[in-house]
């Protein structure tokens, strides 16, 4: 995640306000700019049949499956050379508590095109997975779009981690399983409730622009990214005839910004009201995190206070150590923030004590940082004493202190090591069970793309405005935003206080919730946290189809 920074600045970005930006999403400045993964054993034993659907550059029809022929321009171009043209199409069958599901995966690129001349900008890749309708009657069945975010994630993370059905199998609380990853069934995929279609954007996963240093660039920004990705969603429904069907956007990190932005975006642009977001450990309104902010101080305390007590630094359960943290942050560590005189620090003694006995760090730390502990301070000398470090990422993950004498880290250990998790078990999924043949790699988290992200110059990023005006546009509109309670680089208390500050019609406020349970940003590397990220998806998709 990366990027906070100061509120309301006229003046070019700084390095400082660049770092911020970029470390409120899935980050990538910590990661090597191309992640790529040899191909490897996968389970591909739920495989029934297989077949590849060639592209027909002189057919506008429709293939089976609902995929148009790509046009002979659609195969050109140095990045792509190494993509094999084909659509591929499998057949396999999911276990389930119910009984088995069977489904079809669908793996291809989708053009997208210059808005003006029409031309190939870039081919997307994408993999969807659908199932019948249990009776005709029930009608067509919802599709989910999933994205991460970054920017300049691929959607890996919550393919092969939440909701797709196979996953990556983490070891005890969330612990980085040995190379290389097993995949798994999937007890908790979305797929039992809804069709999905996981998308990766330009510089991302296999997704490629057609001239990288020319037409790239327009789609690494805020604006041009959700309106490119909204056209993804529009181009994959016509192909698919899917326009009847109950439509909803799921983003992580910054996908969860990105599907507040694309919500916003599909009702202006295609006429498309979606029935509902599912933002997974978003950052919806970047001064919400900035630490030299006043707020983002307090929003960030009951996060560190739930990782002090999950690691016995401090007495309680997490969730304990939470809502005291909660009632402290919101009354006391505000005001005494505000009213602090850095003259007179005696006087604020009793707030730095507060701070200390929550978070678990010798008192004179929190008076040197004046009451506001930085993420970067809290990880760093919370166990300093065991020579470990936490994860900004999951505040429970711990490590060894790679460089003790420097003044920063210079990874997250957990992020770093996530990194090939999903690439080697992305690469390996891709070939053996979705027939994706490919000689270029897939790029989980792209340095490149992130580093030459286009922000906004005048004002904080933000989508509490897109959000806003879909909310009042659509008003079937559910929105969802589920955290892991020790999640310290976009903690829950943000998204609270954001949720809050919605206007919304009396008696409407539960059209927009806030969920909170057990584990950090990427709360599904733990079983428990996959259900319950998985139950709250269903009780939204739910709730929206029985008021439609």
């Amino acid at each position: 995640m990366d990027q906070p920074m100061p509120a309301l600045s006229a003046s070019p970005p700084s390095r400082r306000r660049s770092s911020l930006v970029a470390m409120a999403l899935l980050p990538t400045l910590l990661l090597p700019a191309t992640a790529s993964a040899p191909a490897s054993a996968a389970d591909a034993a739920q495989e029934t049949s297989r077949e590849a659907t060639p592209d027909r550059p002189d057919s506008g029809k429709a293939q089976p499956g609902g995929t148009e022929g790509a046009k002979p321009d659609d195969r050109k171009s140095g990045d792509l050379q190494g993509f094999d043209p084909q659509r591929s199409v499998t057949r396999h069958s999911l276990p389930l508590p119910g009984g088995a599901l069977a489904y079809t995966a669908t793996a291809e690129f989708l053009p997208l095109r210059d808005g003006a001349k029409e031309e190939l900008a870039a081919r997307i890749f994408t993999v969807t997975y659908s199932a019948e309708p249990k009776t005709p009657s029930d009608g067509p069945r919802p599709v989910t779009f999933v994205f991460n975010g970054g920017p300049g994630a691929a959607s890996a993370y919550m393919h092969l981690g939440a909701a797709g059905p196979k996953v990556v199998a983490f070891g005890p609380d969330g612990a980085l399983p040995r190379p290389p990853a097993p995949l798994v069934d999937n007890p908790d995929s979305w797929l039992a409730f809804t069709d999905l279609v996981f998308i990766d954007p330009v510089g991302t996963g296999f997704s490629r622009a057609v001239k990288p240093d020319e037409t790239e660039k327009r789609f690494w920004s805020v604006d041009g990214d959700a309106r490119s990705m909204a056209e993804i969603v529009r181009l994959w429904l016509t192909r698919n005839g899917r326009w009847s069907s109950p439509t909803f956007l799921a983003g992580e990190s910054y996908g969860g910004f990105r599907i507040a932005k694309m919500a916003d975006e599909l009702i202006d642009q295609v006429g498309l009201a979606v029935n509902g977001l599912i933002l997974v450990s978003p950052v919806v309104d970047f001064a919400a995190i900035d630490e030299d902010g006043i707020l983002a101080p307090a929003w960030k305390l009951p996060s560190m206070a739930a990782a002090a007590a999950a690691l016995g630094r401090t007495p309680g359960t997490p969730e304990q150590a939470a809502e005291a943290a909660e009632r402290f942050a919101l009354g006391p560590y505000l005001t005494g923030l505000a009213g602090l005189d850095y003259g007179r620090l005696d006087a604020a003694q009793d707030v730095f004590a507060e701070v200390a006995r929550i978070t678990g760090l010798p008192v004179e730390t929190v008076r040197r940082q004046r009451g506001r502990v930085p993420m970067g301070v809290f990880t760093r000398e919370l166990l300093r004493d065991r020579g470990q470090v936490l994860s900004i990422y999951d505040g429970t993950f711990t490590a060894p202190d790679p460089d003790p004498g420097a003044p920063r880290l210079p990874f997250d250990p957990f992020l770093k090591g996530t990194v090939p998790t999903y690439s080697t078990a992305f690469a390996a999924y891709a070939h053996d069970a979705l027939g994706v043949r490919t000689d270029a790699p897939y790029r989980l988290l792209s340095d490149r793309v992130n580093r030459n992200w286009e922000w906004p110059r005048m004002t904080v990023p933000s989508a509490v405005d897109a959000l806003q005006t879909a909310l009042t546009l659509q008003p079937g509109l559910r929105v969802l935003i589920v955290h892991g309670r020790t999640d310290l680089i976009t903690p829950y208390m943000a998204s609270r206080w954001v949720a809050s500050r919605l206007e919304l019609p009396e008696g409407e406020r539960g059209r927009v919730s806030v969920t909170v349970h057990p584990g950090g940003h990427m709360l599904y590397t733990r079983a428990e946290g996959r259900a319950a990220l998985a139950a709250d998806a269903h009780a939204l998709i739910a709730e929206s189809l029985r008021t439609r």
